[in-house]
């Protein structure tokens, strides 16, 4: 699916690596899935006494909440295995 989210600077796709704030709903039959933000400003509240949604900048994390439901919808529509043509999913 990165062909659908490259025009918004989202292409970078991994498999593995969950990191902490996923690692502890792995158990081998759930699909997790995390967005890794641009890190410049990203741990300036990250985890700290300061990490509320106040503290968040909104359109940033608009854009996050954004990009997950994207994710989850393409999950939705197709599927992990069933995925035979890409040109299907471009339309």
């Amino acid at each position: 699916w990165e062909p659908l989210f490259r025009p918004y600077l989202i292409h970078y796709f991994e498999k593995g690596g969950s990191g902490a704030d996923l690692s502890p709903l792995e158990n081998g039959n759930t699909v997790l899935a995390g967005l890794r933000p641009d890190s410049q400003r990203y741990f300036d509240y990250h985890h700290a006494a300061t990490d509320t949604f106040e503290a968040v900048n909104k359109r940033e994390l608009e854009l996050g909440a954004a990009t997950m439901a994207s994710l989850i919808y393409l999950v939705d529509k197709y599927g992990f295995d069933d995925i035979q043509d890409k040109e299907e999913i471009l339309r």
